[in-house]
């Protein structure tokens, strides 16, 4: 599969969960490609915020408030 192709059948809800998953959980890369029938070198590239940006600064504005206000 193209890199980052299989990134577009998930919704934002998925990318959320993944970031939450990998960020906060702990979870390895290579099981949460299994998880989420995705390539590791796209889940790679959405780590590190190269694509779906826009989730990727949201999640990281969320984590920063929660962690400001907790």
């Amino acid at each position: 599969m193209d890199n980052r192709s299989d990134l577009i059948k998930l919704g934002d809800e998925d990318i959320y969960l993944i970031l939450y998953l990998w960020k906060v959980k702990g979870y390895e890369t290579k099981a949460l490609a299994q998880r989420f029938h995705i390539s590791v070198g796209s889940l790679k590239d959405l780590l590190s915020g190269h694509v779906r940006r826009d989730c990727y600064k949201g999640f990281n504005q969320i984590e920063k408030y929660l962690v400001e206000t907790y």
